[in-house]
């Protein structure tokens, strides 16, 4: 069978890596002789991983961004008409090649982060248009989503869900989002984030009193696009802050990030740390690079506790059955928390109390063994539940496929 995959796949988001690496497990244990190829955002970066064809998702990312940020935007607007001529008939040409067509995982049904409709929204309708004209089909497995504010976003998304021939959400939230949005049939599951069934070897010891802060390339909501850069700015602020008060308070940091954005944040995080330290002993704070969701888990293994806000952090700290706490910006961070024993260890980003939580950092540390046990029980059954997930996904998609027009 020739099967592609589509989605925000490449391009340095570790978590959105790790929920393909999980597809590409299933699909070597159970259909080793399918053919596959990608349609990503980092072609170059999964060839290089895979050792399969790629192209890029959208014909704008191939083209060279102009010299000044103000040039760029005029630029990408004049372009973006073009750009949709020439998407529709990539995507709809690629999708035609295969059999199957999955988007492996994702926030790709969410609304949390800026988005523009033209982008994925559109893109991923054409996909499963595509699908439908064709005869191949498609999925989107296990993703997250929520309510959409913004209407054509939300149209697009609505019309590409249900469209597609299989559905299912990595959380009870997406899941019932979906229902009640029309996104959802009757009989889509909710199964757990995919991460979660990647296989784990721990081989650091936590260092007492250390904690793994998880910052994030963060501009706020798609409804403070006019405001993005303040928004930024306030939320590195308090990195800064939160990393000094964990630090006086007898604590170690080492930041994490999920994504190759967010390693400036870490960087300005650290370099502002650096600057107002005046002891006699080594800085403790720390930051070492890392690409990939096992190089997150290995340092995440290193420290007592997590507090981290790029979603696939907390994952990272709940896999590795970590005290963990979440700074959300998105019911998701919610979901995932619930899921995992920790409700009530979630501050949401836009209303942030520091010193709380830092108190909430000692909690973590006095309940370790407790949640160590709640964590390992509930990883367990996320393992459990993703082994469903594969064989339905495998029943729904995975029959021959017959009729297709070519």
């Amino acid at each position: 069978m020739r099967v592609g995959l589509y989605g925000r796949l490449g391009g340095g988001n570790i978590g959105n890596d790790a929920m393909l690496d999980a597809v590409m497990d299933h699909l070597r244990a159970w259909h080793s002789d399918a053919t596959l190829d990608f349609m990503c955002e980092g072609p170059d970066e999964i060839t290089e991983r895979f050792g399969v064809p790629a192209v890029e998702m959208h014909w704008l990312q191939s083209r060279k961004p102009a010299r000044s940020r103000t040039a760029q935007k005029l630029l990408t607007l004049a372009r973006i008409p073009v750009a949709g001529v020439i998407d529709t008939w990539r995507t709809a040409r690629w999708v035609r090649r295969h059999d199957v067509v999955i988007v492996p995982g994702a926030g790709v049904l969410e609304g949390t982060l800026p988005e523009r409709p033209w982008e994925l929204p559109y893109t991923m309708l054409v996909m499963a248009v595509s699908g439908r004209l064709f005869g191949v089909r498609t999925g989107l497995v296990c993703v997250g989503g929520s309510r959409v504010e913004e209407r054509a976003i939300r149209l697009l998304l609505r019309a590409a869900a249900r469209l597609v021939n299989y559905r299912s959400f990595r959380d009870e939230y997406s899941l019932e989002v979906g229902r009640e949005t029309g996104v959802a049939a009757p009989q889509d599951k909710a199964y757990a984030d995919m991460a979660f069934w990647l296989p784990l070897e721990v081989t650091r010891e936590p260092e007492p009193k250390s904690v793994g802060l998880g910052v994030m390339a963060y501009y706020g909501s798609p409804g403070d696009r006019s405001r993005a850069d303040e928004v930024h700015a306030k939320y590195v602020d308090q990195m800064k802050e939160l990393t000094r008060l964990l630090v006086q308070s007898g604590r170690s940091v080492r930041l994490l990030i999920g994504d190759r954005l967010d390693e400036e944040v870490a960087k300005e995080v650290l370099a502002d740390a650096q600057g107002a330290w005046a002891g006699l002993s080594r800085l403790p704070v720390s930051y070492e690079p890392f690409s990939s969701f096992e190089g997150l888990t290995d340092q995440v293994a290193s420290v007592q506790t997590v507090v981290a806000m790029r979603y696939h952090c907390v994952v990272a700290g709940l896999k590795v059955g970590r005290p963990t706490l979440a700074i959300g910006y998105g019911r998701k961070h919610d979901a995932v928390m619930a899921q995992m024993g920790l409700s009530g260890y979630v501050q949401d980003v836009r209303s942030l109390d520091l010193e709380r939580l830092v108190e909430q950092v000692g909690e973590l540390e006095a309940d370790e063994a407790v949640i160590e046990k709640t964590l390992a029980e509930r990883n367990a059954d996320n393992r459990a539940r993703l082994g469903e997930l594969f064989r339905d996904l495998s029943d729904a998609l995975f029959k021959p496929v017959r009729g297709a027009v070519r």
